[in-house]
């Protein structure tokens, strides 16, 4: 005779399945979400970027050393960044910028500040 096999347990066929796939579930929804923020926080440092170098143009405009009126010349650095310039204010050579980005999730913003060298520096 032949031991008798052990009864399986009615209801737990495919548990393993539905949980390991709840599991692969869990960790793509994570790795997408960390993509989501990295890209997120990578896109606010270029328009930080593009926000001092869109001043720095402005104020060269403003002393004299490029060609162009300086609100002007940072409005087409803007065109060319695709990104939408908010104000754009010259005091003196000095220039003082804000530019916003729409894209997923909350629209980003970066001003900036540029202007001539300190006389101590």
């Amino acid at each position: 005779m032949t031991p008798k096999a052990k009864p399986r347990l009615e209801g737990s066929s495919g548990s393993g399945t539905i949980l390991g796939l709840g599991l692969v579930a869990v960790v793509l929804a994570g790795l997408i979400s960390a993509n989501i923020a990295a890209n997120w926080l990578v896109s606010a440092e270029k328009l930080q970027a593009q926000a001092d170098l869109i001043a720095l143009a402005a104020a060269d405009s403003a002393r004299g050393l490029i060609t162009g009126f300086p609100c002007q010349t940072a409005g087409q650095m803007a065109h060319i960044y695709m990104v939408s310039l908010d104000s754009c204010r010259i005091v003196g050579f000095e220039s003082f910028i804000r530019l916003s980005v729409a894209g997923i999730g909350p629209a980003l913003g970066a001003t900036s500040r540029a202007g001539p060298p300190l006389a101590g520096d």
